[in-house]
This record gives structure tokens, sequence and C-alpha cells, in this order.
């Protein structure tokens, strides 16, 4: 509701232009009838309001003190003027105390019809903007935030929600050290119509915030309702209507009463989310489908243990292939899965004599990375078998150095297509983990990095080479189909937008 405080020393023309625009608007609610400018002043120090409708001539304080007021101690609120006067000195008081309108008398219905519209679409846009910094700086700024952060601009403007829902979303599996843009198309999510079948299915819908998550496949959607509703119930129609590019799953969490708690609460659903999603499955994570916990068999465990001793690889890769078949059996999630590849390595550690520690620098992340790589279990397994078998059978490579040397002349050649470092380990017979990290000893970056360093310098000699060539083009010649994913990445590594760096270069 959009709250309007009127200033008329004219009685019943005061309750005349009251009943006016509640009438025209039922957004609208005349919260105070000021019969002079002093009323209005004090209901102003106390009560907050969004419109101020307001007479020149009054008793005790005048319009334009109303105005100087308003301007000094509460920009915010939006300024009419209503007067009898045609007089050019008061209207161009008002415009120097930015009013928003100077009507008048007599007031015409359809003139009124016309600015409450403005009035509304202004204000709604202001409490929407006001609003997302608010959740912006509670989810991704300081752990906790006092109450003074609950305020915008000013200590005494308040930002009111109603019902708040946080909704987190994961597409493709759960990440939990980096996923490559080459691996998941960034405009994934621009391309699910989720806002619009929110907007569809919740006829009490007043707002939707949506925020890209840590990593690129990760969305947090805060919706704001005018009543109680069903969220996980919406959601999971929205998962049953179609089918998706790559696994989603949903969680949805309860009504927030403390807005100061979204960060923790949408924290709280991460987890939540990553201990129970399912591997490779579209679903909505509730109370209802938690899961047992996954283990390999104990016979299965011993005779790993007994081929890793023996050093009988094909006997090994069998166990796997049976493990592989029991976990798609119980539906695995995604969690146990990593913690059973990662107990898997542990025994290689543990009864490989030739084994060496520095070929897993990070077990966790070398897992999670595999997994988003890959877009099935039969995927997985594959490149997981092809590194156990370098770590239980080490054998001496090609010099380090050549090899480092020959994928950099492979990257400087391919630069401009689709690469990943998933594409470069095939291209050269190695385990995509291995290849990253011998590439990051010699480059000081990994491979993703670097071609993207590649890419930006080609764009910079591009940008001021080909003055007349636009950025979006110069994104595509580069290797970005993404025009917008490139701008984000230049931003990132140069400070400046694609065009700032060209004028100001081209300016020296």
């Amino acid at each position: 509701m959009i709250k309007v405080l009127i200033a008329e020393d004219e009685f019943p023309l005061l309750r005349g232009i009251a009943k006016l625009i509640e009438k025209a608007d039922q957004d609208f609610s005349v919260v105070m009838l000021a019969k002079n400018g002093k009323e209005a002043l004090e209901y102003l120090e106390n009560h907050e309001v969004d419109v101020v409708f307001t007479d020149i001539n009054m008793p005790l304080v005048d319009g334009l003190q109303i105005l100087k007021y308003i301007k000094e101690e509460k920009p915010w609120i939006i300024s009419v003027v209503i007067s009898g006067y045609q007089d050019f000195s008061y209207a161009q008081q008002a415009i120097r105390y930015e009013a928003k309108r100077y009507l008048i008398k007599p007031i015409e219905n359809h003139e009124l019809c016309v600015l409450l519209q403005e009035l509304k679409d202004q204000i709604l846009s202001q409490k929407e903007t006001k609003k997302d910094m608010l959740l912006k700086k509670l989810l991704f700024g300081k752990k906790q935030i006092g109450n003074s952060e609950y305020e915008s601009r000013n200590s005494e403007e308040k930002i009111e929600f109603r019902n708040v829902y946080p909704v987190y979303m994961v597409a493709k599996a759960y990440c939990t050290s980096n996923i490559e843009e080459s691996e998941f198309d960034s405009e994934f999510w621009n391309n699910v119509d989720f806002r619009i079948f929110l907007k569809n299915e919740i006829q009490s819908l007043i707002g939707t915030y949506t925020y890209y998550g840590k990593y690129l496949n990760e969305i947090i959607v805060l919706l704001e309702t005018e009543a109680t509703e069903n969220i996980e119930l919406t959601v999971a129609k929205y998962l049953q209507r179609k089918e998706h590019i790559f696994p989603i799953a949903i969680i949805a969490g309860d009504v927030c009463t403390d807005i100061f708690e979204i960060g923790n609460i949408v924290s709280q659903l991460r987890k939540k989310l990553r201990r129970n999603w399912k591997y490779g499955r579209c679903e909505v994570i509730n109370e209802d489908n938690k899961c047992s916990l996954f283990r390999m068999k104990k016979s299965t465990e011993e005779s790993l243990q007994y081929m890793i001793k023996q050093g009988k690889f094909k006997g090994f890769q069998e166990l796997l292939t049976e493990i592989q078949k029991q976990m798609e059996e119980e539906n695995i999630t995604q969690y146990d899965l990593e913690e059973t590849l990662k107990k898997i390595l542990m025994f290689i550690q543990t009864y490989e004599t030739g084994f060496l520690n520095e070929e897993i620098s990070n077990p966790t992340r070398e897992i999670n990375d595999i997994i988003m790589r890959s877009n099935s279990l039969s995927e997985i397994f594959e490149e997981f078998v092809f590194w156990c078998q370098r770590l239980m059978f080490p054998k001496a490579e090609e010099n380090t150095a050549a090899l480092v040397r020959r994928v950099d002349a492979f990257i400087q050649d391919h630069y401009t297509e689709r690469i990943t470092t998933k594409m470069l380990a095939q291209e050269f017979g190695l385990v995509p983990s291995y290849l990253s990290r011998l590439f990051r000893e010699y480059k000081g970056v990994t491979p993703n990095h670097y071609i993207q360093n590649i890419r930006i310098e080609r764009s910079k000699e591009m940008l001021l080479n080909c003055p007349t060539v636009m950025t979006k083009d110069i994104a595509l010649m580069v290797g970005y189909v993404d025009a917008s994913y490139f701008f984000k990445v230049f931003k990132k590594n140069t400070g400046l937008s694609p065009s700032e760096y060209r004028m100001n270069e081209l300016s020296k």
C-alpha cells in the first residue's frame, strides 16, 4: 500500500482530494489529513509516508516549508503541490524543492489518474531497488548485520517486507570448487522460465529477487508474497512440467520471519541440498526424500584392498563396475558418491607402495572436478578408473616441459574454439586433474585461466586495431559465444568494460 499525506487548510477540499485519490487507485491509502502545515510537519517527523500532496498557502507553516523539509530530511518522499494560484514564482520554488508536479485547483480526475500511475511506478521501482540492495547485502555481505543496516539511505527510512520465501536451485551437480564456463553454459539460467512460471502460478506474488550463487550453476530466488503460499508444491510442479538440459535440484525454505536471517537460512538450504540430492536426478529436496547412507559392501571393500595390494588392476576395475551398478540401483546422492570415491583413493594411498602423494593435491576438489566435467555416472567412473590406473601404475611420461609446450601450442592454435580441460586431457591422453596440475606448475595458472588470458589479450588488440568492429563481434572472434559473459570476464580482468577500455586507450 502506498501511504499518502495531504496538507490543505480548506477542510471540504481536503476530504474531496482524499476521496479522489482513493477512488482513482486502491493501491493508495490516505493516512493523514493535515489541516495546516504544522500538523503535516509533526506527522512527517514521526511517521513514514510515500507521497505528500500539499497546498502552498496555509496557516502556521506553509507548503514551501514542507517541501524544504522533505528535500532536506526525507528526500525519498515524493511531493506534489496543489494550488489555486498560477503564480510562476510558486512553481519555480516548487521545482527548486524537487516537487514532482504542480497541480492547479480544481484537480481534473483524468490528470490525477495519470499522475497516480506515474507515482506508483516510481515508488514501486524505488522500493524494489532498495529491497534488492538490502537482500544482496544480507546474502553476500557481512555475516552479521545490525539494525542500522536495515535502513536505506537514511536512518529513518525503513524497508518493509511481507512474506519472503527462499528458494535455492542447482543445475548439473553440486559444486564445491569451481566450474568452467565451457562446461556449463552461463546462459542456462536466462533460458529457464522459472520467474515467468512463478508469476503465473502465485497470485499473491509481490516481487521475485534472483541472484547467482557462489558458482555459475546455482541461483538463489527470494519470493515476496502478500499471502502465505505452498512454495514447495509450486516448485515441484515446475520441475515436472518439462525436460531440462541438466538435472536441476530445488530446495524451498519456509517463510522467513526475520529478514536478517535470510543469509543463514540460504546457507542451511545449500547444505541440506548437498547431503540429499540424488546424483543426476531432477528433484525437489524436502523431508520426504531424505536418503539412507550409501555403503560399499564389506566384501567389496576387502576385495578392493586386496586387488590394490596385489597390483591386479583388472580385478580392481571389475569391482569398480560393481560399485557403479550398486550406486545406480540405490540412486546414490552426490555427497555419498564423493565420499565413496575418496575412500577408494584412501585405499590406494594406503596400500599401493608405488603411490606418489603429490599425484593427489586435493582429493575432495579433484573428485568434484571430475563430477562437474561429467554428464553421467558412467562418465564419472570412466575418468576415475583412468586416474586410479595412473596412481597405481605410475609410468615415465615424456619430458613434462615438452608436454606443457605441446599443450600450449595446441591452445594457441585453437583458443577461438570451445576448449575445456577435459578435451585437452583427451587430446594428450591424460587425466584432466593431472594435466591441470602439470600445466599450473609450469604456467602458474590452469589451462582454463590460460585460455581466458589469451582471449582477453587478443580482444584488447582487436579493440584498438579494429575500432569499427563491435565488441560483441570481437567476443565471437576470440572464442566467446556469449557476449555478456565476455563483457563480465573482460571487466573482471581489466577493471573496465570493453568499450571503456577502447575509449581510454584510443584517447591517449
